[in-house]
């Protein structure tokens, strides 16, 4: 964030005073868009909402294009996810209040030594030491999502089985590490750019856990696509001089 006093003093004020205004909906009645007066008790929306009061801080002051650049890339963003009634506030309303309905995703740790502790190839600082402590402390507490019973948003608790779930996973790790250090709009970015779109594929019913579920857990039902191999000589190597 800048080093310009902000205009609110923390996130709950950004959205009592400003996010709570600018997106105003029909959220009263049951419907397509959902909304949860105490967003405050849902991780997610707390981190997506802390984003874009961070984003907001620093981009506003951009008289040239900044708040339009908030708002299309950030803001409007971030509020489709949390007026999706798939979502965090998936089952609560403004009528009903919060339902505390949806917990952490159902997670089986991993067998000791899967993953190797590389301390050595860590950048200094980093918060998390594997993949597997991101998973387990952060992504499985932001994206709480109905996946005991089977529908369209499907979870493997033996993630780690899966190989594009554990390069899609590691991959979000390293990007969080590194985006979250630009304190203003590193967060906000992380999830537009790299954990929205890793775990729409992950929790895709066609996805990689196609035939897993909580209830049932991992089902060994893939395998890697039959590839035949191409004709020798169709693809040469650019650096042979033959």
């Amino acid at each position: 964030m800048s080093d310009e006093q902000p205009k609110f003093a923390n996130v709950a004020a950004f959205v009592e005073d400003y996010i709570g205004n600018v997106y105003q909906r029909q959220v009263t009645d049951l419907s397509d868009t959902v909304w949860c007066q105490e967003w405050w008790r849902h991780v997610e929306a707390v981190a997506r909402l802390d984003a874009l009061w961070r984003a907001w801080e620093q981009l506003h002051r951009d008289e040239r294009g900044g708040l339009s650049h908030w708002l299309l890339e950030h803001a409007d963003h971030h509020m489709k996810r949390l007026f999706d009634p798939r979502g965090p506030f998936k089952y609560c309303s403004v009528r009903n209040g919060h339902m505390d309905m949806i917990g952490p995703l159902p997670l089986k740790s991993p067998p000791g030594g899967l993953f190797v502790d590389e301390d050595d190839e860590r950048p200094e600082g980093w918060i998390y030491r594997t993949v597997v402590e991101f998973v387990e402390n952060y992504l499985s507490m932001i994206y709480q999502r109905q996946v005991t019973d089977l529908s369209d948003t499907v979870w493997c608790p033996e993630w780690w089985r899966h190989q594009e779930a554990v390069v899609r996973l590691d991959a979000l790790w390293r990007a969080w590490e590194y985006h979250r250090q630009n304190p203003s709009t590193g967060l906000s970015m992380w999830f537009l750019k790299h954990a929205d779109p890793h775990m729409a594929q992950l929790f895709d019913p066609k996805g990689p856990f196609k035939y897993c579920n909580a209830r049932g857990g991992h089902q060994s039902n893939l395998s890697p696509l039959p590839i035949t191999l191409p004709v020798q000589g169709l693809f040469t190597d650019p650096e042979d001089p033959r």
